[in-house]
Protein backbone atom coordinates (compact mmCIF):
# COMPACT_ATOMS: atom_id res chain seq x y z
CA UNK A 1 0.00 0.00 0.00
CA UNK A 2 1.61 3.33 -0.76
CA UNK A 3 1.54 5.55 2.43
CA UNK A 4 2.28 8.95 3.03
CA UNK A 5 3.41 11.10 6.07
CA UNK A 6 2.52 14.16 7.77
CA UNK A 7 5.04 14.24 10.98
CA UNK A 8 5.88 16.59 13.35
CA UNK A 9 9.37 14.94 14.39
CA UNK A 10 10.57 13.46 11.37
CA UNK A 11 13.00 11.21 13.53
CA UNK A 12 10.31 8.32 14.20
CA UNK A 13 9.75 7.86 10.45
CA UNK A 14 11.25 4.50 9.78
CA UNK A 15 9.75 3.59 13.36
CA UNK A 16 6.28 4.24 12.43
CA UNK A 17 6.47 2.54 9.08
CA UNK A 18 7.28 -0.40 11.21
CA UNK A 19 3.88 -0.28 12.87
CA UNK A 20 2.51 0.27 9.56
CA UNK A 21 4.01 -2.57 8.50
CA UNK A 22 2.44 -4.80 11.11
CA UNK A 23 -0.89 -4.32 9.72
CA UNK A 24 -0.15 -3.94 5.81
CA UNK A 25 1.35 -6.64 3.67
CA UNK A 26 3.26 -4.16 1.59
CA UNK A 27 4.26 -0.37 2.53
CA UNK A 28 5.26 2.16 -0.29
CA UNK A 29 6.28 5.38 0.89
CA UNK A 30 4.99 8.22 -1.07
CA UNK A 31 7.28 11.25 -0.98
CA UNK A 32 7.35 13.21 -3.62
CA UNK A 33 4.71 15.75 -3.38
CA UNK A 34 3.25 15.30 -6.79
CA UNK A 35 2.43 11.31 -6.19
CA UNK A 36 -0.92 10.03 -5.00
CA UNK A 37 -1.07 7.53 -1.96
CA UNK A 38 -3.71 5.23 -1.09
CA UNK A 39 -3.49 6.32 2.68
CA UNK A 40 -2.19 8.86 4.62
CA UNK A 41 -0.96 8.76 7.88
CA UNK A 42 -0.75 12.13 10.25
CA UNK A 43 1.13 11.93 13.69
CA UNK A 44 0.27 15.62 15.81
CA UNK A 45 0.74 16.68 19.08
CA UNK A 46 1.41 18.89 21.92
CA UNK A 47 3.07 19.48 25.39
CA UNK A 48 1.37 20.84 28.37
CA UNK A 49 3.62 21.23 31.17
CA UNK A 50 5.08 17.40 31.67
CA UNK A 51 2.50 15.97 29.39
CA UNK A 52 2.53 14.96 26.00
CA UNK A 53 -0.78 14.67 23.89
CA UNK A 54 -0.26 12.69 20.93
CA UNK A 55 -2.55 11.74 18.43
CA UNK A 56 -2.81 9.62 15.02
CA UNK A 57 -5.03 9.97 12.24
CA UNK A 58 -5.81 7.80 9.12
CA UNK A 59 -7.60 8.76 6.33
CA UNK A 60 -8.27 7.40 2.44
CA UNK A 61 -8.38 3.77 2.70
CA UNK A 62 -8.56 3.20 6.10
CA UNK A 63 -9.84 5.69 8.87
CA UNK A 64 -8.91 6.76 12.36
CA UNK A 65 -8.34 8.77 15.33
CA UNK A 66 -6.75 7.84 18.28
CA UNK A 67 -5.27 9.74 20.99
CA UNK A 68 -3.23 9.29 24.11
CA UNK A 69 -1.49 10.95 26.37
CA UNK A 70 1.85 10.65 28.34
CA UNK A 71 4.83 11.82 30.29
CA UNK A 72 7.82 14.35 28.59
CA UNK A 73 11.13 13.38 30.59
CA UNK A 74 13.84 15.78 31.28
CA UNK A 75 16.63 13.08 30.53
CA UNK A 76 17.21 13.74 26.80
CA UNK A 77 17.75 9.95 26.37
CA UNK A 78 15.06 8.92 28.08
CA UNK A 79 12.51 11.70 26.22
CA UNK A 80 13.62 10.18 23.13
CA UNK A 81 12.39 6.57 23.82
CA UNK A 82 9.36 8.03 25.70
CA UNK A 83 8.21 10.49 22.37
CA UNK A 84 9.06 7.26 19.55
CA UNK A 85 7.27 5.08 21.95
CA UNK A 86 4.13 7.45 22.13
CA UNK A 87 3.97 7.79 18.76
CA UNK A 88 3.82 4.34 17.60
CA UNK A 89 1.45 3.65 20.56
CA UNK A 90 -1.08 6.05 18.74
CA UNK A 91 -0.69 4.65 15.48
CA UNK A 92 -0.67 1.03 16.68
CA UNK A 93 -4.24 2.09 17.99
CA UNK A 94 -5.16 3.71 14.85
CA UNK A 95 -4.76 0.62 12.75
CA UNK A 96 -6.39 -1.36 15.46
CA UNK A 97 -9.24 0.97 15.04
CA UNK A 98 -9.20 0.85 11.31
CA UNK A 99 -8.81 -2.89 10.74
CA UNK A 100 -9.93 -4.73 13.74
CA UNK A 101 -6.90 -6.84 14.09
CA UNK A 102 -4.72 -6.78 17.19
CA UNK A 103 -1.76 -8.47 16.61
CA UNK A 104 -0.43 -10.74 19.46
CA UNK A 105 2.75 -8.67 19.94
CA UNK A 106 1.15 -5.75 20.28
CA UNK A 107 2.75 -2.43 19.21
CA UNK A 108 6.70 -4.27 19.61
CA UNK A 109 8.14 -4.28 16.56
CA UNK A 110 11.66 -4.80 18.34
CA UNK A 111 14.06 -7.38 18.05
CA UNK A 112 14.48 -8.54 21.69
CA UNK A 113 11.79 -8.21 23.61
CA UNK A 114 13.49 -9.82 26.59
CA UNK A 115 15.38 -6.75 26.78
CA UNK A 116 12.40 -4.69 27.95
CA UNK A 117 11.93 -7.29 30.46
CA UNK A 118 15.34 -7.10 31.69
CA UNK A 119 14.64 -3.46 31.69
CA UNK A 120 12.02 -3.82 34.29
CA UNK A 121 13.99 -6.18 36.33
CA UNK A 122 16.76 -3.95 36.42
CA UNK A 123 14.44 -1.55 38.07
CA UNK A 124 13.58 -3.91 40.90
CA UNK A 125 10.28 -5.86 39.54
CA UNK A 126 10.45 -9.47 39.68
CA UNK A 127 10.09 -10.99 35.95
CA UNK A 128 6.70 -11.83 36.58
CA UNK A 129 5.95 -8.05 37.47
CA UNK A 130 8.31 -7.05 34.56
CA UNK A 131 7.08 -9.15 31.89
CA UNK A 132 3.15 -8.31 33.14
CA UNK A 133 4.35 -3.95 32.82
CA UNK A 134 6.26 -4.83 29.18
CA UNK A 135 2.48 -6.56 28.16
CA UNK A 136 0.46 -3.68 29.96
CA UNK A 137 2.29 -1.35 28.55
CA UNK A 138 2.67 -2.69 24.35
CA UNK A 139 -1.08 -4.45 24.23
CA UNK A 140 0.70 -7.95 24.03
CA UNK A 141 -1.20 -10.90 24.11
CA UNK A 142 -1.23 -12.64 27.43
CA UNK A 143 0.07 -15.57 26.53
CA UNK A 144 3.23 -13.63 24.32
CA UNK A 145 3.66 -11.85 28.01
CA UNK A 146 3.95 -14.66 29.69
CA UNK A 147 5.93 -16.50 27.01
CA UNK A 148 9.09 -14.00 27.57
CA UNK A 149 8.83 -14.14 31.36
CA UNK A 150 9.36 -18.02 30.95
CA UNK A 151 12.46 -17.83 28.90
CA UNK A 152 13.79 -15.01 31.20
CA UNK A 153 13.49 -17.25 34.08
CA UNK A 154 15.52 -19.94 32.00
CA UNK A 155 17.76 -17.74 31.44
CA UNK A 156 18.50 -17.13 34.91
CA UNK A 157 19.74 -20.34 35.51
CA UNK A 158 22.47 -20.59 32.90
CA UNK A 159 26.03 -19.43 33.66
CA UNK A 160 26.38 -15.43 32.95
CA UNK A 161 28.98 -14.03 30.88
CA UNK A 162 32.21 -13.07 33.35
CA UNK A 163 33.66 -9.75 32.44
CA UNK A 164 36.63 -11.29 30.85
CA UNK A 165 34.76 -13.34 28.42
CA UNK A 166 34.01 -12.99 25.05
CA UNK A 167 31.79 -15.40 22.44
CA UNK A 168 32.85 -15.80 18.69
CA UNK A 169 31.37 -16.37 15.85
CA UNK A 170 32.96 -18.00 12.33
CA UNK A 171 30.53 -17.53 9.37
CA UNK A 172 31.05 -20.01 5.87
CA UNK A 173 28.44 -17.99 3.91
CA UNK A 174 28.37 -20.75 1.04
CA UNK A 175 25.47 -23.43 0.67
CA UNK A 176 24.81 -26.06 -1.61
CA UNK A 177 22.20 -23.86 -2.57
CA UNK A 178 20.15 -20.52 -2.21
CA UNK A 179 17.05 -21.58 -0.39
CA UNK A 180 13.88 -19.92 -1.47
CA UNK A 181 13.26 -18.03 2.02
CA UNK A 182 16.65 -16.99 2.56
CA UNK A 183 17.57 -13.78 3.20
CA UNK A 184 21.49 -13.68 4.05
CA UNK A 185 24.19 -12.85 1.46
CA UNK A 186 24.78 -16.46 1.39
CA UNK A 187 25.77 -17.85 -1.85
CA UNK A 188 25.66 -21.24 -3.50
CA UNK A 189 28.80 -22.91 -3.42
CA UNK A 190 29.04 -23.84 -7.00
CA UNK A 191 32.58 -25.40 -8.16
CA UNK A 192 34.19 -24.36 -4.76
CA UNK A 193 36.84 -22.54 -6.59
CA UNK A 194 37.02 -19.42 -3.99
CA UNK A 195 37.00 -22.04 -1.06
CA UNK A 196 40.73 -22.03 -0.49
CA UNK A 197 41.20 -18.69 -0.39
CA UNK A 198 38.10 -17.70 2.21
CA UNK A 199 39.60 -20.24 4.42
CA UNK A 200 42.97 -18.95 3.96
CA UNK A 201 41.71 -15.34 5.29
CA UNK A 202 39.40 -16.96 8.04
CA UNK A 203 42.60 -18.52 9.36
CA UNK A 204 44.49 -15.20 9.17
CA UNK A 205 41.24 -13.31 10.98
CA UNK A 206 41.50 -16.04 13.79
CA UNK A 207 44.91 -15.40 13.90
CA UNK A 208 44.33 -11.50 14.39
CA UNK A 209 41.57 -12.50 17.02
CA UNK A 210 43.45 -14.71 19.17
CA UNK A 211 46.04 -11.86 19.76
CA UNK A 212 43.24 -8.98 19.98
CA UNK A 213 41.55 -12.17 22.84
CA UNK A 214 45.23 -12.47 24.55
CA UNK A 215 45.97 -8.31 24.40
CA UNK A 216 42.52 -7.42 25.94
CA UNK A 217 42.58 -10.47 28.42
CA UNK A 218 39.84 -12.14 27.28
CA UNK A 219 38.35 -15.95 27.31
CA UNK A 220 36.32 -17.66 24.75
CA UNK A 221 32.95 -18.58 26.42
CA UNK A 222 31.09 -19.84 23.13
CA UNK A 223 32.42 -20.56 20.41
CA UNK A 224 29.74 -20.56 17.14
CA UNK A 225 30.63 -21.85 13.69
CA UNK A 226 27.97 -21.03 11.56
CA UNK A 227 26.44 -19.91 7.92
CA UNK A 228 25.70 -20.58 5.32
CA UNK A 229 26.40 -24.21 5.90
CA UNK A 230 29.90 -24.86 7.67
CA UNK A 231 30.15 -28.45 6.16
CA UNK A 232 29.46 -27.24 2.97
CA UNK A 233 33.76 -27.09 3.41
CA UNK A 234 35.77 -30.02 1.80
CA UNK A 235 36.63 -32.27 4.18
CA UNK A 236 40.44 -31.02 3.91
CA UNK A 237 39.14 -27.78 4.30
CA UNK A 238 37.20 -28.43 7.52
CA UNK A 239 40.26 -30.15 8.91
CA UNK A 240 42.46 -26.90 8.30
CA UNK A 241 39.68 -24.39 10.39
CA UNK A 242 38.80 -27.13 12.85
CA UNK A 243 42.77 -26.88 13.52
CA UNK A 244 43.08 -23.43 13.67
CA UNK A 245 40.13 -22.75 16.32
CA UNK A 246 41.42 -25.72 18.22
CA UNK A 247 43.23 -23.59 20.81
CA UNK A 248 39.98 -21.52 21.25
CA UNK A 249 37.68 -24.80 21.27
CA UNK A 250 39.89 -26.49 24.40
CA UNK A 251 39.03 -23.20 26.74
CA UNK A 252 35.29 -22.39 25.69
CA UNK A 253 32.11 -23.72 27.90
CA UNK A 254 30.56 -24.70 24.55
CA UNK A 255 31.16 -24.77 20.95
CA UNK A 256 28.69 -25.53 18.11
CA UNK A 257 29.36 -26.21 14.62
CA UNK A 258 25.95 -25.30 12.01
CA UNK A 259 26.22 -28.36 10.33
CA UNK A 260 23.09 -27.73 9.17
CA UNK A 261 22.16 -29.09 5.57
CA UNK A 262 21.50 -32.75 5.52
CA UNK A 263 23.04 -33.53 2.48
CA UNK A 264 26.25 -31.78 2.93
CA UNK A 265 26.94 -33.95 6.08
CA UNK A 266 29.46 -37.18 5.82
CA UNK A 267 31.15 -39.21 8.43
CA UNK A 268 34.40 -38.21 8.22
CA UNK A 269 33.18 -34.38 8.89
CA UNK A 270 31.43 -35.51 11.40
CA UNK A 271 34.21 -36.77 13.14
CA UNK A 272 36.53 -33.64 12.21
CA UNK A 273 33.97 -31.32 14.19
CA UNK A 274 33.89 -34.14 17.10
CA UNK A 275 37.45 -34.86 17.78
CA UNK A 276 38.07 -31.24 17.82
CA UNK A 277 35.78 -30.51 20.46
CA UNK A 278 32.57 -29.47 18.92
CA UNK A 279 29.58 -31.51 21.48
CA UNK A 280 26.31 -29.25 19.73
CA UNK A 281 25.74 -29.54 15.70
CA UNK A 282 22.32 -28.58 14.25
CA UNK A 283 20.65 -30.83 11.46
CA UNK A 284 18.62 -28.27 9.86
CA UNK A 285 15.25 -30.31 7.85
CA UNK A 286 12.49 -27.17 8.07
CA UNK A 287 10.19 -29.57 7.15
CA UNK A 288 9.85 -33.21 6.61
CA UNK A 289 7.70 -33.38 3.17
CA UNK A 290 9.80 -33.31 0.23
CA UNK A 291 7.65 -31.27 -2.40
CA UNK A 292 8.07 -28.59 0.35
CA UNK A 293 11.94 -28.87 0.39
CA UNK A 294 12.04 -29.22 -3.15
CA UNK A 295 9.41 -26.14 -3.88
CA UNK A 296 11.89 -23.94 -1.62
CA UNK A 297 15.24 -24.89 -2.91
CA UNK A 298 16.77 -27.24 -0.34
CA UNK A 299 18.35 -29.90 -2.18
CA UNK A 300 18.03 -32.92 0.26
CA UNK A 301 15.04 -35.29 1.34
CA UNK A 302 13.64 -36.53 4.42
CA UNK A 303 15.41 -39.52 4.13
CA UNK A 304 18.56 -37.63 3.78
CA UNK A 305 17.84 -35.56 7.10
CA UNK A 306 16.81 -39.15 9.40
CA UNK A 307 20.12 -40.40 8.12
CA UNK A 308 22.43 -37.91 8.95
CA UNK A 309 20.57 -37.69 12.33
CA UNK A 310 21.15 -41.10 13.04
CA UNK A 311 24.78 -40.91 11.65
CA UNK A 312 25.45 -38.19 14.47
CA UNK A 313 24.29 -40.11 17.25
CA UNK A 314 26.05 -43.32 15.99
CA UNK A 315 29.31 -41.28 16.29
CA UNK A 316 28.84 -40.05 19.91
CA UNK A 317 26.92 -36.65 18.95
CA UNK A 318 24.52 -35.94 22.46
CA UNK A 319 23.67 -32.60 21.46
CA UNK A 320 21.74 -31.52 18.39
CA UNK A 321 19.46 -29.12 17.32
CA UNK A 322 16.88 -29.44 14.55
CA UNK A 323 15.57 -25.80 12.42
CA UNK A 324 11.82 -25.87 12.15
CA UNK A 325 10.01 -23.75 9.81
CA UNK A 326 6.18 -22.54 10.51
CA UNK A 327 4.34 -21.08 7.18
CA UNK A 328 6.50 -22.29 4.60
CA UNK A 329 4.72 -22.19 0.68
CA UNK A 330 1.76 -24.65 0.23
CA UNK A 331 2.28 -26.06 4.21
CA UNK A 332 -0.95 -26.30 6.45
CA UNK A 333 -1.04 -26.47 10.26
CA UNK A 334 -1.76 -30.30 10.09
CA UNK A 335 1.47 -30.46 8.08
CA UNK A 336 3.56 -28.63 9.95
CA UNK A 337 2.21 -31.02 13.26
CA UNK A 338 3.19 -33.88 11.17
CA UNK A 339 6.59 -32.30 11.17
CA UNK A 340 6.71 -31.52 14.71
CA UNK A 341 5.51 -35.33 15.83
CA UNK A 342 8.42 -36.42 13.37
CA UNK A 343 11.06 -34.11 14.89
CA UNK A 344 10.00 -35.16 18.46
CA UNK A 345 10.24 -38.89 17.86
CA UNK A 346 14.21 -38.28 16.69
CA UNK A 347 14.69 -36.74 20.49
CA UNK A 348 16.76 -33.87 19.68
CA UNK A 349 18.05 -31.79 22.33
CA UNK A 350 16.65 -28.66 21.22
CA UNK A 351 14.35 -27.42 18.41
CA UNK A 352 14.66 -24.10 17.20
CA UNK A 353 11.37 -22.89 16.13
CA UNK A 354 11.59 -20.24 13.14
CA UNK A 355 8.16 -18.10 11.52
CA UNK A 356 8.58 -17.47 8.11
CA UNK A 357 9.79 -14.49 6.72
CA UNK A 358 9.63 -13.05 3.38
CA UNK A 359 12.38 -10.23 3.29
CA UNK A 360 13.03 -8.06 0.43
CA UNK A 361 16.59 -9.74 -0.80
CA UNK A 362 14.84 -13.18 -0.70
CA UNK A 363 13.78 -15.11 -4.07
CA UNK A 364 10.31 -15.34 -2.47
CA UNK A 365 10.21 -11.60 -1.97
CA UNK A 366 11.48 -11.36 -5.94
CA UNK A 367 9.42 -13.88 -6.88
CA UNK A 368 5.98 -12.26 -5.33
CA UNK A 369 5.46 -15.54 -3.00
CA UNK A 370 3.00 -14.94 -0.60
CA UNK A 371 3.37 -15.58 2.91
CA UNK A 372 0.75 -17.49 5.21
CA UNK A 373 -2.05 -16.04 7.28
CA UNK A 374 -0.82 -14.37 10.76
CA UNK A 375 -3.66 -16.48 12.13
CA UNK A 376 -2.18 -19.89 10.75
CA UNK A 377 1.06 -19.01 11.50
CA UNK A 378 0.25 -18.56 14.97
CA UNK A 379 -1.44 -21.45 15.44
CA UNK A 380 1.32 -23.15 13.95
CA UNK A 381 3.38 -21.73 16.63
CA UNK A 382 1.30 -22.31 19.52
CA UNK A 383 0.90 -26.25 18.27
CA UNK A 384 5.05 -26.43 18.59
CA UNK A 385 4.62 -24.34 22.10
CA UNK A 386 2.15 -26.96 23.31
CA UNK A 387 3.78 -30.05 21.88
CA UNK A 388 7.51 -28.90 22.89
CA UNK A 389 6.33 -27.94 26.17
CA UNK A 390 5.02 -31.12 26.98
CA UNK A 391 8.28 -33.07 25.90
CA UNK A 392 10.20 -31.69 28.34
CA UNK A 393 11.38 -28.48 25.97
CA UNK A 394 11.62 -25.20 27.89
CA UNK A 395 11.86 -22.04 25.59
CA UNK A 396 15.41 -20.48 26.49
CA UNK A 397 15.49 -17.50 23.59
CA UNK A 398 13.41 -15.46 21.58
CA UNK A 399 14.28 -12.56 18.99
CA UNK A 400 11.83 -11.31 15.70
CA UNK A 401 12.28 -10.44 12.39
CA UNK A 402 10.78 -7.80 9.89
CA UNK A 403 8.33 -9.21 7.68
CA UNK A 404 7.54 -12.09 9.56
CA UNK A 405 3.98 -13.83 9.03
CA UNK A 406 1.82 -12.74 11.26
CA UNK A 407 4.99 -10.51 12.99
CA UNK A 408 5.43 -13.26 15.31
CA UNK A 409 8.58 -14.78 16.63
CA UNK A 410 11.40 -17.88 16.53
CA UNK A 411 11.79 -19.38 19.62
CA UNK A 412 14.67 -21.73 20.75
CA UNK A 413 13.55 -24.30 22.83
CA UNK A 414 15.92 -27.23 25.09
CA UNK A 415 15.73 -30.00 27.13
CA UNK A 416 17.21 -28.23 30.47
CA UNK A 417 21.04 -28.47 29.97
CA UNK A 418 21.16 -28.55 26.11
CA UNK A 419 20.68 -24.49 25.63
CA UNK A 420 22.63 -22.44 23.88
CA UNK A 421 24.76 -20.15 25.74
CA UNK A 422 25.54 -18.22 22.17
CA UNK A 423 22.55 -17.66 21.12
CA UNK A 424 21.52 -16.31 24.32
CA UNK A 425 24.60 -13.96 24.58
CA UNK A 426 23.74 -13.02 20.95
CA UNK A 427 20.77 -12.49 21.19
CA UNK A 428 20.55 -10.47 24.45
CA UNK A 429 23.67 -8.79 24.20
CA UNK A 430 25.23 -10.39 27.32
CA UNK A 431 28.91 -10.71 26.28
CA UNK A 432 31.25 -9.24 23.29
CA UNK A 433 31.11 -10.99 20.40
CA UNK A 434 33.89 -11.25 18.15
CA UNK A 435 33.13 -12.36 14.42
CA UNK A 436 35.37 -13.59 11.84
CA UNK A 437 33.88 -14.05 8.13
CA UNK A 438 32.38 -12.29 5.33
CA UNK A 439 29.46 -9.96 6.43
CA UNK A 440 30.21 -11.58 10.19
CA UNK A 441 29.53 -8.15 12.65
CA UNK A 442 31.44 -8.13 16.04
CA UNK A 443 30.47 -6.52 18.81
CA UNK A 444 32.42 -4.90 22.13
CA UNK A 445 29.39 -4.55 24.53
CA UNK A 446 30.44 -2.70 27.80
CA UNK A 447 29.18 -3.88 31.59
CA UNK A 448 25.88 -3.74 31.73
CA UNK A 449 25.10 -3.10 28.06
CA UNK A 450 25.44 0.62 28.78
CA UNK A 451 26.94 1.16 25.12
CA UNK A 452 27.39 -1.08 22.28
CA UNK A 453 29.86 -0.96 19.70
CA UNK A 454 29.54 -3.13 16.72
CA UNK A 455 32.18 -3.97 13.49
CA UNK A 456 31.00 -5.14 10.55
CA UNK A 457 32.92 -7.10 8.53
CA UNK A 458 32.33 -6.55 4.65
CA UNK A 459 29.55 -8.66 3.18
CA UNK A 460 31.08 -10.17 -0.40
CA UNK A 461 33.29 -13.01 0.37
CA UNK A 462 35.73 -11.97 -2.61
CA UNK A 463 36.28 -8.53 -1.22
CA UNK A 464 36.52 -9.84 2.27
CA UNK A 465 39.35 -11.96 1.08
CA UNK A 466 41.20 -9.00 -0.63
CA UNK A 467 40.87 -6.85 2.45
CA UNK A 468 41.39 -9.58 5.49
CA UNK A 469 43.94 -7.14 7.12
CA UNK A 470 41.64 -4.74 7.45
CA UNK A 471 38.61 -6.84 9.01
CA UNK A 472 41.29 -7.30 11.53
CA UNK A 473 42.00 -3.94 12.15
CA UNK A 474 38.40 -3.04 12.63
CA UNK A 475 38.48 -4.95 15.59
CA UNK A 476 41.16 -3.62 16.96
CA UNK A 477 39.53 -0.38 16.52
CA UNK A 478 36.27 -1.53 18.73
CA UNK A 479 38.94 -1.33 22.22
CA UNK A 480 40.33 1.41 21.03
CA UNK A 481 37.72 3.89 22.21
CA UNK A 482 36.59 4.75 18.87
CA UNK A 483 32.74 5.78 19.02
CA UNK A 484 30.31 6.99 16.52
CA UNK A 485 31.10 8.72 13.60
CA UNK A 486 34.96 8.94 14.30
CA UNK A 487 37.49 6.88 12.27
CA UNK A 488 40.18 4.43 12.98
CA UNK A 489 43.47 6.38 12.40
CA UNK A 490 44.50 4.42 9.50
CA UNK A 491 43.83 1.48 7.00
CA UNK A 492 39.97 2.53 6.34
CA UNK A 493 38.88 3.33 2.90
CA UNK A 494 35.87 5.49 1.95
CA UNK A 495 33.06 2.93 3.38
CA UNK A 496 35.10 3.25 6.82
CA UNK A 497 32.38 4.30 8.72
CA UNK A 498 31.90 1.00 10.37
CA UNK A 499 32.06 1.74 14.14
CA UNK A 500 28.91 2.77 15.47
CA UNK A 501 26.77 3.19 19.34
CA UNK A 502 24.27 0.98 19.19
CA UNK A 503 21.74 1.15 22.48
CA UNK A 504 18.87 -0.24 20.69
CA UNK A 505 15.12 0.33 21.95
CA UNK A 506 13.39 -2.91 22.11
CA UNK A 507 9.78 -1.55 21.42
Amino acid sequence: MRIRMNLPFPGFQKELLDVAEVFLSTVVLVERPAEAAELYVRIMETVVDDTRFCAAELTGSLKAFHLIQGQVSEDPQEEKRLHKRQQKTALFHAFVQATGRHPPWGSLTGVRPTRLVYEGMEQGLTPAEAAVRVGDLFHLRKDKAELLQEIVLVQQTLPSACPDEASLYVGIPFCPSRCRYCSFISSEVGDGGILPSYVDALKKELEGIRELMDAQGLKPRSVYVGGGTPTVLPERMLLRLMKSLSSLFGAAKEVTVEAGRPDSITKAKLGIIRDFGSVRISVNPQTMFNQTLERIGRRHTREQTEQAYALARSMGYQNINMDLIAGLPGETPEMFSQTVSWALNMKPESVTVHTLSVKRSSDMYRFGDVAPSGSMADEMLDEARVRLTGAGYRPYYLYRQKHMAGNLENVGYAKPGSECLYNIDMMEDATTVLAAGANAISKLVSPGRKRILRAPNIKDAESYIMRIGEMIERKNALFMGVGKGARPASGFGPQADVLSLELEDEA
